[in-house]
């Protein structure tokens, strides 16, 4: 089996308590089994009664979702056979033929469409083509022309094929708004019809679920967008582990995907936003950005470290010009459903969610592999969201 490469995005809601109204969570409400294309998984924070643990049935149940259950499950959804399970791809349907019979086997109510598991959901693929599309920067009258893959890679606008966007810069620290936290970056700052320059990350000082929440770079865009912003920039911490240029270049490579709604306009992070133009900035071009700067990027790094917020004038002008190819895609969610037990609280819904897709094959590593098999992004979650599902239908009054 190739390397289980994996990405280092996440989604994470901002979350509130969830407190169970009956001493037995199997016996709450009716449960849902969404496995997807989408990385929508969300991790609230959760109170459960210490109850649940006495039932000796539920106990077992629970001790019977095992590390070698799981790694079973991985071991099929991360083969080289399921060529890393791309939406839209021979590979995905695979992976979607082995989560049904998977799903049919504990028997569960499928809750698709025409009986089926599967909901449909129809795509765009969109990708940058590089060598028609750039990036320049304009202060003091010189203009500097930037290379794409080197300096500077672009995320594909999927609303127009060619697009180009010219702002002054603006510097909003993380670009994380707040205020309800005691953080916010943007306050007393006018970014309207700016593009926006942000580290990438979150304040250290927020709790770790809103931190998680506020590094998302989909709720960046968000905020960005609602202000008026027509662009964005990101850069990040020199050395950081976390975001290597090279990976970060081949995820660009990729393209993303946005959803059509019934009227076939892209829906989504690149579908909704007014954002024109986005780019995530190599080192180089980021200290380029800051030569004309009245706070040097030493001292950014210093006062992001300590969660100050921040937000300047660069005095510099970007122009982002990009073009994308658009390619439609059909993929589908698989949703199954299992009756509570409980007969006014069968009507509530507890949902389970992971994604089956992974970034399928591209740039090969080191040692030629070209297959991203997502062991853990997100075969792990898929597995362990068949496990759960099979421990549930266990229950003898779940």
């Amino acid at each position: 089996m190739g390397n289980p490469r994996h990405s280092e995005s996440s989604t994470v809601s901002k979350g509130k308590s969830l407190e169970p109204t009956d001493g037995k969570l199997g016996q709450l409400s009716t449960i849902l089994f969404l496995a997807s294309f989408l990385s929508t998984s969300c991790t609230p924070d959760m109170t459960i009664d210490s109850e649940i643990f006495t039932d000796p049935e539920i106990s077992a149940a629970m001790e019977s979702i095992t590390p070698e259950a799981i790694e079973g499950h991985i071991r099929v959804l991360a083969d080289d056979n399921l060529e890393g399970r791309a939406p839209g791809t021979e590979g995905y349907e695979r992976a979607s033929l082995y989560v049904e019979s998977e799903l049919q086997k504990l028997g569960l109510t499928p809750m698709g469409s025409e009986g089926t598991f599967r909901q449909s959901v129809p795509l765009q693929e969109s990708i940058v083509n590089e060598s028609e599309s750039g990036l320049s920067m304009t202060a003091n009258n010189e203009t500097k022309i930037f290379t794409y893959a080197e300096d500077f890679t672009l995320s594909p606008n999927a609303n127009q094929t060619e697009i180009s966007v010219t702002g002054e810069v603006v510097f909003v620290g993380y670009g994380v708004s707040a205020p309800e936290l005691g953080y916010d970056d943007y306050a007393d700052t006018d970014v309207t019809g700016k593009i926006i320059l942000y580290l990438s990350g979150s304040p250290a000082m927020l709790p770790s679920t809103q931190r998680a929440y506020y590094s998302s770079g989909a709720v960046k865009n968000e905020e960005a967008s609602a202000r008026g912003a027509v662009g964005m920039m990101s850069f990040t911490y020199p050395e950081d582990p976390r975001f290597r240029w090279d990976v970060g270049v081949a995820r660009s490579r990729r393209g993303g995907f946005a959803w059509l709604d019934e009227s076939g306009s892209p829906r989504g992070r690149s579908g909704d936003s007014s954002i024109l133009g986005s780019a995530n900035l190599n080192h180089s071009l980021a200290n380029a950005l800051f030569e004309n700067s009245p706070v040097p990027i030493e001292t950014v790094f210093e006062a992001a470290a300590v969660s100050t917020p921040q937000a300047f004038d660069l005095h510099s002008t970007v122009t982002i010009t990009t073009t994308s190819r658009h390619r439609s895609v059909s993929s589908h969610n698989l949703i199954a459903k299992m009756d509570g037990a409980d007969p006014e609280l069968k009507e509530e819904h507890v949902v389970y969610v992971a994604h089956i897709d992974h970034f399928g094959i591209g740039a090969p590593d080191e040692e030629g592999d070209e297959i991203y098999n997502g062991a853990h992004d997100n075969a792990s979650g898929t597995s362990i969201v068949l496990e759960v599902a099979r421990a549930y239908s266990e229950l003898t009054n779940a």
